[in-house]
């Protein structure tokens, strides 16, 4: 019984202190969604539905194209034509 009240305690404890800043001062809880993030975007990271969207449009416009090299994995590539 008291292994689990001292488990208790320390979860307890630990959400307070990880959750200091959006408990006591309000700010807005990080941004994780890769989609709306500025940071994301200015490093070029961009979600795989973002991705596929892109890659799908340059195949109607005929621009994708493989790079050349045969594998298992090209084979079944979208993009080769």
């Amino acid at each position: 019984m008291k292994t689990f009240l001292a488990a208790i305690i320390f979860v307890g404890l630990a959400v307070i202190l990880l959750g200091v800043n959006i408990f006591f001062f309000r700010r807005p809880f990080p941004d994780g969604e890769i989609s709306t993030n500025p940071e994301m975007q200015k490093r070029g990271i961009k979600c795989a539905k973002q991705e596929e969207l892109e890659m799908l449009a340059a195949r109607k416009k005929g621009k994708g194209t493989c790079s050349g090299i045969e594998s298992e994995a090209c084979a079944t590539c979208s993009l080769r034509k």
